[in-house]
């Protein structure tokens, strides 16, 4: 019996920005949205109206660094801290260490990730849980 693969379609990923773009506006944030699947490969993106430029790189950063430590970013930056990594966030090309980027799993499986930014870290990270409550 083959295995079936588990993906993130692009339907997925466009529901999941519907979703994030809908809290974020609830709570008055210009956000970017940005999907990555397993390998940390862009999927979907979203910049609202009257986001910044700004967080257009953040927003993938968080969905990167949520997939390459499959953990989420507010996480990776507590091991940086309490492990003494300091600069370790300027690896593969670049990585977030603050709240707003979540991996996106079914079960145990990686299938990949959301980054939000244009908020508080605060605000990104509820927008991020927010959007993918609904899956």
């Amino acid at each position: 019996m083959e295995a079936e693969l588990t993906i993130i379609t692009s339907a997925n990923a466009n529901e999941i920005i519907l979703r994030a773009t809908l809290r974020a506006s609830e709570l008055g944030v210009a956000a970017c949205i940005s999907i990555v699947d397993a390998g940390a490969h862009l999927l979907a993106f979203q910049r609202m109206d009257g986001a910044s430029l700004g967080p257009v790189d953040v927003s993938q950063r968080k969905a990167r660094t949520a997939v390459l430590f499959q953990m989420p970013t507010g996480d990776f930056g507590k091991v940086i801290v309490d492990h003494g990594l300091t600069g370790m966030e300027l690896s593969n090309g670049g990585l977030a260490a603050f709240h707003g980027g979540l991996p996106i799993l079914d079960g145990d499986i990686m299938l990949g990730a959301i980054g939000v930014s244009g908020g508080s870290a605060e605000q990104d990270l509820d927008i991020a849980r927010y959007a993918l409550a609904g899956r």
